[in-house]
C-alpha cells in the first residue's frame, strides 16, 4: 500500500474516534498512525500501551476529548512507549 493511501485510511479511522479534533490535528494524527504501523508497534499491544497509544494520538489529533477509562488504564499502568511520542503542542 502506498504511504499516502495508508495515511489516509488512516486519517478516515481517526476522523471517526476523535469527532472534534480540527482537520490539521487530524492529519497529524494519521501521519504518527500510519509511521508506527508501518514500524510494528501496534501490533501486541496490551491494554495499558493500547491506551498510552490513544493518548498519544488525542494528542497529535489536537483531540481534547479522552474516555475517562482510557485515560485512567494509561495512568495506572507501567506500560512504555515502543514508538517515538508525539511532539508536544503550545
Amino acid at each position: 500500500m502506498q504511504t499516502r493511501s495508508a495515511v489516509e485510511i488512516a486519517r478516515a479511522a481517526l476522523r471517526e474516534i476523535f469527532p472534534t479534533a480540527p482537520e490539521d490535528g487530524l492529519d497529524e494524527g494519521a501521519r504518527h498512525l500510519a509511521r508506527w504501523g508501518v514500524e510494528g508497534h501496534g501490533t501486541r499491544l496490551g491494554s495499558s500501551a493500547a491506551a498510552l497509544m490513544y493518548i498519544d494520538l488525542a494528542r497529535a489529533s489536537q483531540e481534547r476529548q479522552v474516555p475517562d477509562n482510557v485515560a485512567l488504564a494509561a495512568e495506572v499502568s507501567a506500560a512504555a512507549r515502543t514508538w517515538r511520542a508525539p511532539s508536544q503542542r503550545g
